[in-house]
């Protein structure tokens, strides 16, 4: 997304345009193109372009992410050059995306500096392992049992127990 798109952006979410006048200024006739959101995350991923990143991130909260973004959210995920992990990972526990799960348990084990909490970030992946629920999902959640975050290993305990 170019400065004035993700500018667009802000107004939108700021209730300065509407969803169609944004549409229509983005796009000829209004219409998203298919598959405009992953080629955006992807090349937001290849110029590690945090504000993009974030934007793209609301524009696929308000209009929803297509299946096909899930691979690019995976990789987003282990990169620390942007401040939208735990986004990331919220958006992976929807689309229960089975190639997410070594992606998760590595972002769970993580520490950003820039997340408050130490743990905010591995509980919001524990939580998509379980929504997952492949047995791989299920591996790495008894991992995560096992770690030193009190708070971490009772969750995926639980989780774990409920099936």
């Amino acid at each position: 997304m170019n400065q004035q798109q993700q500018d667009l952006m802000i107004d939108l979410v700021s209730h300065r345009i509407s969803t169609d006048r944004f549409l229509e200024s983005l796009f000829k006739g209004g219409e998203i193109p298919e598959d405009y959101l992953r080629a955006e995350l992807e090349t937001a991923l290849e110029m590690k372009d945090a504000d993009s990143v974030e934007c793209l991130l609301i524009f696929g909260a308000v209009f929803g992410f297509t299946q096909d973004c899930a691979d690019v959210l995976c990789r987003l995920l282990v990169e620390d050059w942007h401040i939208s992990h735990e986004s990331i990972a919220r958006e992976l526990k929807v689309f229960k995306f089975p190639a997410a799960v070594d992606y998760l348990f590595r972002a769970a084990l993580t520490c950003y500096p820039y997340i408050v909490s130490e743990h905010a970030l591995g509980v919001k992946c524990i939580h998509a392992l379980h929504e997952i629920g492949t047995d791989n999902a299920k591996e790495k959640l008894c991992l995560l049992a096992k770690v030193g975050n009190a708070e971490m290993s009772k969750l995926a305990t639980r989780l774990l127990a409920r099936g």
